[in-house]
């Protein structure tokens, strides 16, 4: 098959410049970015691998499976932080030798929220209000070597003059020709940050004995943030003839998104017995519209020490992706008094991502429904609680495959769990829990037009691996 080198055409660092156009700088990578949420929501949860949907007895249920709020007779009040760690160990062309570690982490306000259970005369009816934070955007990507066969530069030209930073630095000429197109060597340095976050109104009832429905609606805020550091020097002296006596070229890009959207979950919970339960849930497509600021900027330096630079801003950009519908199904059981296990499967399928709002960017909504491919997670966990001590110790695993097509398994992101919960005198529970998270991917840092197509110009090929840390506090009353 030949996926993996479609996919290396298209999937590009973000803000890679198209070739003719920069009006438009997004890529399938951009729109899969928004439309998928993550998890690790409530440490509970997380100790337990997300294993959630049939078990869903607290105020995460708002975001797992808002059916379950149905369980709980006590208020509550809950507030939780996260801190997220990345480590990317990459090599430039392939090259072992080139090999480069890059760090990033974020510390952030993981879920805050009230649950309030409204008095009935039977069964159960039960209100939910708070913020979560479900995608965390950091990420990292560092890279250096030398490039035999390819250069940036021809990359960057633009037919206007005034987005064409090697004309504007004097690496070009006025016809787009420059003879820079190889033996260079090419580092840099990329950063994301940000994330989404919801604030959630959920309210869910019992229909019958221990059968409960239960719906979220969640309004969608966020932003993300990319800075890309690059840096392509002669480092061999190849090149030393006048005009063309190059010796370094810095190009620097900065994008900035404020992301809105909405969706709602639908949830189903039935409570076979004391010892086991069943979920279902729905999750409506999440309609986002991101509204994009865009800076670009070059410099030039010669071998006798002159330098020229040249800026750019791109007019803001807005711009609207559309997910999927996400179904998710769980189930609990307690095979022995103190030991819950759990498990979970999600499904969609992601070759229904669309771009919207956007007539340039919809007219490669086909694209996209070729680069990408429907998934299943699945999450497995369990809790035991020590008896006599009010402790309970948890553990678990997730797999989330890999959305783009062809992609190979060790492209999946992979995660083993492990938590810990504290009850102080029944009204105060304190949870933790930590997730180590691994998957390997690839990128290109541009597209060389001298180059056949599918070639990988300037890639690196990345290892990367993730650490979550979860702290909750729960307050009943």
């Amino acid at each position: 098959m030949k996926t993996t080198s479609f996919r290396s055409t298209l999937i590009l660092c973000f803000s890679t410049l198209s070739l003719f156009s920069i009006s438009f700088s997004q890529v399938p990578e951009d729109a899969l970015r928004l439309s998928s949420t993550g998890g690790n929501v409530g440490a509970r949860a997380m100790g337990m691998g997300n294993a959630y949907i049939g078990v869903a007895d607290d105020y995460t249920a708002v975001f797992w499976n808002p059916a379950g709020l149905a369980q709980m007779r006590r208020l509550e009040i809950t507030g939780g932080i996260m801190n997220n760690g990345v480590n990317n160990d990459s090599y430039f062309l392939g090259n072992p030798l080139n090999a480069s570690t890059g760090k990033n982490s974020s510390t952030a306000l993981n879920d805050l929220g009230f649950v309030f259970p409204f008095p009935t005369v039977r069964g159960s009816l039960v209100f939910g209000f708070g913020y979560s934070r479900v995608k965390d955007f950091t990420s990292v990507v560092d890279f250096n070597g030398f490039n035999a066969r390819s250069s940036i530069i021809p990359s960057l030209y633009d037919n206007d003059a005034s987005y064409d930073i090697p004309y504007q630095v004097y690496l070009e000429d006025t016809t787009g020709y420059t003879p820079i197109r190889d033996s260079v060597n090419q580092s840099g340095e990329t950063r994301e940050s940000g994330g989404l976050s919801v604030w959630a109104f959920s309210g869910a009832m019992d229909v019958e004995k221990d059968l409960s429905f239960g719906i979220t609606i969640n309004v969608l805020t966020g932003s993300y943030n990319y800075v890309r550091s690059y840096l392509e020097t002669d480092s061999k002296n190849h090149y030393q003839t006048f005009p063309w006596d190059f010796n370094k070229f810095y190009y620097n890009s900065n994008v900035s998104d404020d992301i809105s959207g909405i969706n709602a979950m639908f949830g189903m919970m039935y409570r076979l017995s004391d010892k086991a339960r069943f979920g279902l849930t729905l999750k409506t497509p999440t309609s986002i519209t991101v509204r994009e600021s865009y800076t670009n900027s070059g410099q030039s330096v010669f071998d006798d020490g002159s330098s020229y630079q040249y800026p750019y801003t791109v007019p803001d950009n807005n711009y609207g992706v559309i997910s999927p519908w996400v179904f998710g199904i769980g189930a609990s059981v307690m095979p022995v008094n103190g030991l819950l296990l759990a498990a979970d499967i999600q499904y969609a399928d992601w070759s229904q991502v669309q771009w919207q709002n956007n007539a340039t960017l919809e007219q490669d909504n086909s694209t996209l429904s070729n680069l990408f491919r429907a998934t299943t997670n699945i999450h497995i966990g369990g809790e035991f609680q020590i008896p006599g001590t009010g402790v309970s110790l948890r553990a678990g695993y997730y797999k989330d495959p890999s959305k783009f097509a062809g992609d190979p398994s060790s492209y999946d992101l992979t995660a083993v769990t492990a938590g810990i919960g504290i009850l102080l005198q029944n009204d105060v529970l304190l949870d933790g829990a930590i997730a180590f998270g691994s998957t390997k991917t690839y990128h290109n840092n541009y597209v060389d037009p001298f180059l056949p197509a599918g070639t990988d110009a300037s890639r690196t090929d990345e290892t990367i691996k993730t650490t979550n840390v979860n702290f909750t506090v729960s307050y009943r009353f």
